[in-house]
């Protein structure tokens, strides 16, 4: 049973990395002092010229302003991770040909870190966030008092309960991973739910004792998380599609009615609308099919 659990989590590790992006999509972590432009997307960290034993970057983020942010989690530190930072680096430059700034976030139990190696010609940095400066403790309850009253979490809130068993706390990682679950759980919204459940889990992943793992599938009831996250990846390719044929057709003037295509989430409605689309002439015309389309959905709802 352990084996098909584990099994679920890493092939369906793309599914995740789509709601990562949604979870992630316009956020900045500035708060964390991660100073960078917001994120766009989570791309595949699969580096295929980079072998060091197996492993693959944590997490690469593109940016709004074209750059990407590699983000790594430590819950030790050795200075040889370094050596292996900057070849992901060197790889990812390879691919993208665009700028990387290294950010790792070391947990609680890390208090002095490297930030900068030289390499003879070759200087190298990756920003250190010490998660030990964050009241894990304090903020949980914050955070559960939130949920019970029926309140909205904000951004902050979000990226709060993401990153919460990396904090100072009384409790081990593992146990704040299952916490961080729960409180997810409770949440009212169930788009943003299961955002926020895939996040945790991605993250989570890569630093709670395995011997966890099991009980945090059960916590997640991941089968059901994955079905969700499978529709909501089916209907953001539709939209994607929609869109992308809205402005092949129409260029810049298509704006409006992508951010009108965004709001429609209904995957049958969005299948029938992009045929119609296909068979529209004028720019009005295929205005109004999604005007009809959105008008349809809201007495469906």
């Amino acid at each position: 049973m352990m084996g098909e659990q584990m099994d679920i989590a890493y092939n369906n590790y793309d599914i995740i990395f789509r709601n990562m992006t949604a979870q992630f999509k316009e956020k900045v972590l500035d708060f964390y002092g991660i100073q960078t432009a917001p994120i766009v997307r989570v791309e595949a960290t699969d580096l295929p010229t980079i072998a060091v034993n197996d492993r693959r970057m944590d997490f690469l983020f593109l940016l709004a302003d074209g750059t990407y942010l590699h983000l790594e989690f430590q819950t030790t530190f050795n200075e040889e991770d370094l050596d292996r930072f900057l070849q992901y680096d060197v790889s990812a430059y390879e691919r993208y040909k665009k700028p990387i700034k290294t950010v790792v976030i070391y947990g609680a139990d890390v208090e002095k870190v490297l930030e900068q190696k030289s390499y003879g010609s070759v200087q190298y940095e990756a920003q250190a966030v010490l998660m030990k400066k964050y009241n894990g403790d304090a903020i949980i309850q914050h955070l559960w008092t939130k949920v019970e009253n029926g309140e909205e979490l904000t951004d902050l809130d979000e990226l709060h309960l993401i990153f919460l068993p990396l904090m100072r706390s009384s409790v081990n990682r593992s146990e704040r991973a299952i916490e961080t679950v729960e409180i997810a759980k409770r949440i009212k919204n169930e788009e943003k739910q299961v955002r926020l459940l895939a996040t945790i889990i991605a993250v989570s992943d890569k630093f709670i004792d395995k011997e966890y793992v099991e009980k945090l599938m059960e916590v997640l009831s991941m089968a059901r998380v994955i079905r969700m996250a499978e529709e909501r990846a089916r209907i953001n390719e539709s939209q994607q599609a929609i869109k992308k044929y809205l402005s092949a057709r129409l260029g810049l003037e298509s704006k409006p009615m992508q951010h009108k295509v965004d709001l429609i989430t209904d995957l049958y409605l969005l299948h029938h609308l992009l045929d119609d689309l296909y068979r529209a002439e004028k720019k009005e015309e295929m205005d109004h099919l999604i005007d009809i389309v959105l008008e349809k959905q809201k007495y469906m709802g």
